[in-house]
């Protein structure tokens, strides 16, 4: 193989990867209370390529998927909030009957959350601090599943 026929297989590679990820591309709204933390996560999904939403706490995420519900893919839920906490914000959503795939992020390991959580539908798990990648593969994982789902 030559070089140009190298190069072309690796460009339709990176176009048919980018396509792929496009497709599953959604609304997000991300709840977490610490500034940094919120912009931070914001910047990487947005670089993603997903449409996202904020709320500081849980009260403020109830409100908006009391209106949205419907139009939000997934939402990335912080555990440990002042106020509303990550399971009480869970415990409200089912009450109301609004669904919408949760991803808990918390500095906690993952096992002590899955305890903790066993209860509620969680869709996956995203250990603080988190990379780009990280957060990717996760994030489209539970969209893909949910698009299965459907």
């Amino acid at each position: 193989m030559s070089k140009i026929d190298g190069d072309l297989v690796l460009r339709t590679r990176i176009v048919s990867g980018i396509l792929a990820r496009m497709s599953l591309a959604g609304l997000v709204l991300v709840v977490e209370d610490e500034d940094p933390v919120r912009r931070y996560t914001v910047s990487l999904l947005e670089e993603l390529g997903f449409t996202v939403l904020q709320a500081i706490d849980g009260t403020e995420a109830i409100a908006i998927l009391r209106r949205r519900s419907t139009e939000i893919d997934a939402m990335l839920l912080d555990h440990s909030m002042p106020g509303l906490s990550g399971e009480e914000v869970l415990a409200e959503l089912e009450r109301e009957g609004l669904t919408v795939p949760v991803v808990l992020t918390s500095g906690y390991d993952r096992r002590s959350l899955e305890r903790r959580f066993a209860g509620h539908e969680i869709a996956d798990y995203l250990q603080k601090p988190f990379r780009l990648e990280t957060l990717d593969e996760t994030i489209r994982a539970v969209l893909a599943k949910r698009a299965q789902a459907s």
